[in-house]
């Protein structure tokens, strides 16, 4: 031990005073400042409590610079989806109806600070409809414990930007209507993602089934209207993409024409696809068929098909081989390698049912197709593109 001449003075102190407590606490709490002067630790007691509060001021500063933050981030992702601030909350979340709400994914983690915290779901839903709600989640992609909403939770399995089978949408409208005949007060609340294009398929189908309105069309303008919040932008944020737009049209004749059920069965084959204004080389292209969440079919140039390019009529024609029976909902994907991919990881896709195709026809104008409904796409699909497909029935 280096024994400087403060630790030989405290040491003789100590030994002429056996157990004096007190004296080893006063000698150990002095020190020498600079200028060899005795300074008592408590006289810089002021100085340290005012550098705690510094400090504790700065964390607090922090911490709502960090909330502030956060609340700025979830605003941008979310756009000019209409959001609900108020009474302490503010959230990505929109009454569509008094008893219908729309909102995006209750998150946790990372994702919550660009998505709604789940914590903040659970408290909304909690103080404003106690024991009054059901959440429906339509991500395939993703989940949470349904504890957090004390066991309230459905799940419906939705690939982002494609739709739901018609069969589910009979039965989670039924179940949502039978929900709230229990109670005046029940109320539902419905999310995917982003709470628009898988969440606004949904409740146009509430809207239709409560009667609320009669036709899709309408349904699908009075949800895009509720989600949009025009005071910051007019970027639509409804139901955008074709397919979607078009389970909601059959579901209204589900509705009104066929007594609220599923059509009868009807098996179809493709006989011939024809695409209209192609860009790119017609020998690279593959179809793909899928169906109940399986690819059912393929075909290229080589496989399958026989592919010929009508020069004079900018058509590609591809007469289909082997072609299996097709029934329900039928999701057909093409590919390319000249052609950039965007959603579902493909150039262009599209659903249909089977049940409500007519004259065994079916065609799609760009505008119907999803990816080359987006205007980013117009310049490699010009406004003549558009697929056709041709059916049989044996």
């Amino acid at each position: 031990i280096d024994e400087s001449p403060h630790t030989s003075k405290l040491m003789v102190a100590t030994q002429e005073h056996p157990g004096t407590s007190n004296s080893m606490a006063e000698q150990l709490s002095r020190f020498e400042d600079e200028e060899g002067t005795d300074v008592t630790a408590y006289e810089w007691t002021p100085v340290v409590r005012h550098l705690r509060l510094i400090i504790l001021t700065r964390i607090v500063h922090l911490v709502h610079q960090k909330r502030q933050l956060e609340k700025l981030i979830r605003r941008l992702v979310s756009e000019n989806k209409r959001r609900y601030v108020r009474n302490g909350f503010d959230l990505d979340l929109t009454y569509v109806t008094e008893r219908i709400i729309a909102m995006s994914f209750p998150s946790s983690g990372r994702r919550s600070y660009y998505r709604n915290p789940i914590e903040e779901v659970v408290r909304f839903l909690d103080k404003k409809h106690p024991n009054h709600y059901r959440v429906y989640n339509l991500c395939s992609e993703r989940a949470y414990d349904p504890k957090h909403f004390h066991n309230r939770v459905s799940r419906i399995l939705i690939d982002d930007h494609n739709v739901p089978t018609l069969h589910e949408m009979v039965v989670f409208s039924k179940e949502a209507s039978e929900w709230m005949a229990q109670d005046p007060e029940n109320i539902i609340a419905i999310h995917c993602k982003g709470g628009k294009g898988r969440t606004g398929t949904m409740v146009c189908a509430c809207l239709i089934a409560s009667e609320t309105f009669l036709t899709a069309k309408e349904s699908l303008c009075y949800f895009g209207e509720r989600r949009t919040d025009k005071t910051n932008s007019t970027k639509f944020q409804g139901v955008e993409t074709p397919s979607q737009n078009r389970y909601v049209g059959y579901f209204a004749q589900v509705k009104y024409h066929y007594n609220w059920n599923v059509p009868p069965e009807r098996i179809l084959f493709i006989k011939r696809f024809i695409i209209y204004s192609l860009h790119g080389d017609e020998n690279d292209l593959k179809v793909q068929i899928v169906m109940e969440k399986s690819v059912v079919f393929s075909c290229t140039s080589l496989k399958n098909c026989v592919v010929i390019h009508d020069a004079e009529t900018d058509r590609v024609i591809i007469d289909v081989l082997n072609c299996p029976p097709l029934y329900d909902d039928v999701k057909v994907q093409f590919f390319s390698s000249e052609l950039p991919k965007y959603y579902d990881n493909c150039p262009f896709f599209f659903w249909f049912h089977t049940s409500f195709i007519q004259d065994n026809r079916l065609y799609l104008p760009r505008n119907e197709l999803d990816n080359p409904h987006k205007p980013k796409t117009w310049k490699i699909y010009p406004p003549e593109f558009a697929v056709e497909i041709i059916f049989e029935e044996k």
